[in-house]
């Protein structure tokens, strides 16, 4: 609608002009119409009366009937004249400059009373008198100019002309006047003499004028006056006049100049009223072609408006219609279709030269304005398709350069953990054992953090169990995975045994939740770790005392642990909390982070009850009704034992083959047999309670020794034979060993805290 304006304003704009232009004309017509019909008019026929009665104030008696009867007819036709001024309202409808002109005029006849009087008491000469009538016939000349300012050209002419003719009879009047009042003395004065040439002089001008501004057959008319045996004779009479002294007789006999005078009034009185009547005729003529002009103008303006509006509202239309059409079409490309298309191409192993990824297309709009306008967001579009396209590419090689740099570091930890191995079995020094052992808890820290590359990278880690662990020793791996070990309190895990394929990633989970909950908890404080059977599976509880999350952040972290976001080289603060949300997602694992009690965060692992067994003894029935999956063909790493070694198979009737070794520190003690170097591997499920020994005899003493002799002598052969024949040790997992707090736990910060 707001395209149809501008054109639709111009034509109104236009037409309106038009209008205007064309009812001026008009409107000037008909203001000149009335300003005639009733000043005019009316004013014309009082003047007629004037003129007479300035001659016969000079040339009769005062008193005497003729006077009388012609101030009777000067008063009826003032009267009229008022009358008619006062019922047409004309006063208030005159612009200021005409309201003076007949303000003037009225003031001069005002005076009419006072010349009679000064003519009826003898005070006034036969000139003053005529000066003084010929006033007043000047100012309604004066008030008549107006009617000659027309719009129209011709019929400006033709009022000109008009007023010409006009003007010559009162100068033919004023003339009479003089010569009768100078016939009625019977001399001339010189005065009389002055206002007879002035009058002569100045009517011969306006007769040369009247017959140029008159138009046929008017002018020849009017010529015609001047050429006849009368007006000839006028002329010769006013030439002996002219000729006379001052004080001299007149030269002219009074019924010849009366008789010759009142022709020439009635011929120019009758061709006045033929060519006022043909300019009344033109007039309106000239009016109502004005009138038509103007409707048709109008009427043209009207349809021109229509005609605008309606193509316009037409190609508005037809343009909204595109530019909505492309509205749509783009904002789904921006909020829908680009962002799929750039998300696709940012996950792991997207296709970058799918066409369904990289090709977004827009609809057809054309190919004027609109099209062009079109076709540059489809430009724009697809150098968003091209960027994220590249954006991918360097994403994939980014992961692939993390991935590599992972799986070397893992190669090279793997060969530490086994060179540190078999150090510590040739090392009896206890302070030595004391570095080698830091020396294996950061190796094994070092490794959590390859195993985070490896997951940033889209790649799964290489550690992973046939066959399920209990619970607890998932939690203790986790938390042999951290420096501050020594602080975490594990409590109330019930017996129950999580997967083998989910063992691995459970273990770096826990250990990233626990890392952080103890490097933003005071060092005084404790991080507790529990867990229980719920409904939907098991529920490990990791809280912490620190300083907690403000809800805006809480909101932030569990809407990332809820759908990990891509992996961005740009943010690389809380990669931690990215490592959590990859394991989470993965084995179907649901973290939520909550406010402590304590003021702390409780970190809350809800593990689904497909990766957890109810019960200790079961190799592979999942807990509750869900279907178990295949465990992953992985098979746990071998862990070298010490002759040592305590079975609790008799004791707790299960297998503990498949629990997580455990490397503790050796004794002083220990370090003084030869077997010093060696590990020893026990039972972290909960045992019976002991019994109570039984004495035994030397015989059984004797026989028991020489057997425990003759183990740690063949444990040590074949322990050192199996070092050498494998090299390196792979997939261990070390338990209670010290963290690192450089590297990775300072950017994976789950809490936001100072």
């Amino acid at each position: 609608m707001t395209l149809a304006v501008v054109p639709l304003v111009a034509i109104t704009g236009l037409s309106i002009f038009s209008v205007a232009v064309s009812a001026e004309g008009a409107l000037n017509l008909l203001d000149a119409r009335n300003y005639e019909q009733v000043f005019g008019a009316y004013g014309e026929r009082m003047m007629v009366q004037l003129q007479r009665e300035r001659r016969v104030s000079v040339a009769e008696k005062p008193g005497s009937e003729a006077l009388t009867k012609q101030r009777q007819a000067t008063d009826e036709r003032e009267q009229q004249f008022h009358t008619r001024l006062s019922d047409s309202k004309l006063r208030d409808e005159l612009p200021p400059d005409r309201l003076a002109l007949v303000d003037a005029f009225l003031t001069k006849l005002a005076a009419l009373p006072q010349i009679r009087a000064e003519v009826d008491g003898g005070k006034a000469d036969p000139a003053g008198v005529i000066r003084r009538y010929s006033e007043i016939v000047d100012t309604l000349y004066q008030a008549f100019s107006p009617l000659t300012q027309l719009s129209d050209p011709e019929l400006a002419t033709s009022a000109h002309g008009l007023f010409a003719v006009s003007r010559a009879r009162e100068l033919f009047s004023r003339e009479d006047a003089v010569i009768t009042g100078a016939m009625t003395d019977g001399r001339i004065t010189a005065t009389e003499q002055n206002q007879i040439l002035r009058a002569v002089g100045a009517r011969r001008q306006i007769q040369d004028e009247a017959v140029g501004r008159l138009q046929s057959p008017h002018r020849e008319r009017f010529e015609q006056i001047f050429r006849s045996d009368t007006y000839i004779r006028f002329q010769a009479m006013e030439e002996s006049l002219a000729g006379t002294k001052a004080g001299a007789r007149v030269p002219i006999d009074a019924t010849v100049w009366r008789s010759t005078n009142d022709a020439i009034y009635e011929q120019l009185d009758a061709t006045e009223g033929a060519a006022a009547g043909a300019t009344s005729d033109l007039a309106n003529e000239v009016g109502i072609g004005a009138f038509v002009q103007t409707i048709v103008a109008a009427l043209l303006g009207l349809l021109c408006a229509a005609i605008s509006l309606v193509l316009s509202l037409r190609t508005g239309r037809s343009v909204v219609r595109r530019l909505e059409r492309l509205r749509v079409s783009a904002l789904e490309v921006a909020h829908e279709r680009l962002p799929r298309a750039i998300a696709a191409l940012r996950q792991p192993g997207a296709l970058v030269n799918d066409p369904s990824l990289t090709e977004v297309p827009l609809v057809a709009v054309g190919t004027d304005e609109v099209g062009q306008v079109g076709h540059a967001f489809g430009a724009v579009q697809r150098t968003a398709v091209r960027a994220a396209v590249d954006e991918a590419i360097l994403r994939r090689g980014i992961s692939e350069v993390f991935l590599n740099i992972a799986r070397r570091s893992q190669a090279l930890l793997h060969r530490q953990l086994t060179l540190l191995d078999r150090m510590e079995r040739r090392t009896t020094e206890p302070q030595e054992l004391e570095d080698l052992f830091r020396l294996d808890h950061m190796a094994t820290r070092m490794r959590r953090h390859a195993e985070a590359l490896v997951i940033l990278a889209g790649a799964a880690p290489g550690r992973g169990w046939r066959h399920p662990v209990p619970v607890i020793d998932v939690v203790r791996g986790a938390t042999s995975e951290i420096e501050d070990y020594q602080r975490v309190t594990i409590d109330r895990l019930p017996e129950m045994k999580v997967l083998g394929r989910a063992v691995g990633d459970l273990i770096h989970l826990l250990a990233e939740l626990l890392e952080n909950a103890t490097s933003f908890a005071p060092p005084h404080t404790r991080v507790r770790v529990f867990a229980e059977s719920v409904g939907q599976g098991l529920a490990v509880h990791i809280e912490d005392r620190g300083l907690g999350m403000s809800d805006t952040e809480l909101l932030e972290a569990n809407a990332r642990l809820a759908e990990p976001p891509a992996f961005d080289p740009a943010q690389s603060s809380r990669l931690g909390l990215l490592v959590v949300a990859r394991l989470a997602a993965r084995q179907g694992i649901n973290v939520r982070l909550r406010a402590s009690s304590y003021g702390g965060i409780t970190a809350v692992v809800l593990i689904p009850a497909d990766l957890v067994l109810a019960d200790a003894t079961d190799k592979g029935e999942p807990l509750g009704i869900f279907a178990p999956r295949a465990p992953r063909a992985v098979e746990a790493a071998p862990v070298a034992v010490e002759e040592k070694t305590v079975d609790l198979t008799e004791a707790n009737g299960e297998d503990t083959t498949a629990l997580l070794p455990k490397r503790v520190r050796r004794t002083s003690a220990e370090t003084t047999a030869p077997a010093a170097a060696e590990e020893t591997t026990v039972s972290l499920a909960p045992a019976d309670p002991p019994a109570v020994p039984r004495p035994r005899s030397a015989d059984q003493v004797r026989t028991m020794m020489s057997a425990f002799q003759s183990g740690t002598v063949r444990g040590r052969a074949k322990a050192g034979t199996e070092s050498t024949a494998n090299g390196e040790e792979t997939a261990t997992a070390p338990l209670q060993t010290p963290q690192d707090s450089a590297g990775m736990e300072d950017s994976s910060t789950l809490e936001g805290r100072a």
